[in-house]
């Protein structure tokens, strides 16, 4: 009988380590619970930031799916840590899996990278009118590797995301008002203040330019054939190219008016007798 009461209690000690796995379990079962609705939660409040940004609908399921694969797996990584499971392993397999995939899409997730980056930076969005390198157009859409521009003479245009990041972007359509650049020669002959006159006439009676800031008329340099002048004045983005060209036309029927001659490129030959 001594024998037998100086043995464990056997049953007592099942039900410790069972009661033991089952606190770890529910533990386990809330943290990757409320670990999940954070996460669904942070997914959705994404969607809506790249929403208000103008992200086209395909580029935003591949973020969010990406988004919500990544997450996942630094879930799962927290509860093997939890459960004192040795993560090493399993980590060299994940870290040599994206390296290969890395390699492997090396331009495609660089294009990638720089489309996420041209969304959060705001360098531009859908209906800016752009420029980089060689290549200007309207922005129609913002896709997983290439943005979408359309010429002006209606040409679709895909360039890589990554062209975008690593050149330099104008941006024509990012600010309220623009400044409207011209250069206009006339003839030496010409009175210098009569052609100011003349020009600062069509500026003014045009409602489009703006007079804040205030626009500018004056003489810049003699060129070989012709006194240039450059006129700059100011205006709504908007209203750029209805300036641009109103400008040019009115000058040239006003000096047709006042006879101020408009000169071409010329050459004076002096023969010499011998």
């Amino acid at each position: 009988m001594n024998y037998l009461a100086s043995l464990p209690n056997f049953s007592s000690l099942t039900w410790s380590i069972v009661l033991d796995y089952a606190i770890k379990a529910a533990i386990i079962i809330v943290a990757f619970l409320v670990l999940s609705l954070v996460i669904n939660f942070s997914l959705k409040g994404l969607a809506k930031i790249l929403n208000k940004r103008q992200v086209r609908n395909p580029f935003i399921g591949f973020i969010i799916s990406i988004t919500k694969i990544v997450s996942y797996v630094i879930l799962v990584l927290i509860v093997l840590g939890f459960l004192n499971i040795n993560t090493a392993p399993l980590l060299a397999v994940l870290g040599t899996f994206g390296l290969a995939l890395g390699l492997a899409l090396k331009d495609h997730m660089s294009n990638l990278a720089s489309g996420i980056l041209i969304i959060l930076n705001k360098q531009f969005g859908i209906g800016d009118y752009i420029g980089c390198t060689n290549v200007a157009g309207s922005v129609e859409i913002i896709e997983l590797f290439s943005t979408k521009l359309i010429t002006f003479d209606n040409k679709a245009v895909f360039v890589p995301n990554s062209l975008f990041t690593q050149n330099a972007v104008i941006n024509y359509s990012r600010e309220d008002m623009r400044r409207v650049d011209l250069k206009i020669g006339v003839a030496y002959s010409v009175n210098v203040e009569s052609v100011k006159k003349s020009i600062e006439s069509i500026v003014a009676n045009n409602e489009k330019i703006l007079h804040e800031p205030a626009y500018f008329v004056g003489l810049t340099d003699f060129g070989d054939s012709s006194v240039n002048f450059a006129v700059r004045v100011w205006t709504k983005t908007k209203d750029y190219w209805d300036v641009y060209f109103y400008i040019n036309e009115a000058i040239k029927k006003e000096f047709e008016k006042q006879n101020i001659e408009i000169p071409f490129p010329q050459m004076d030959i002096h023969m010499k007798e011998k």
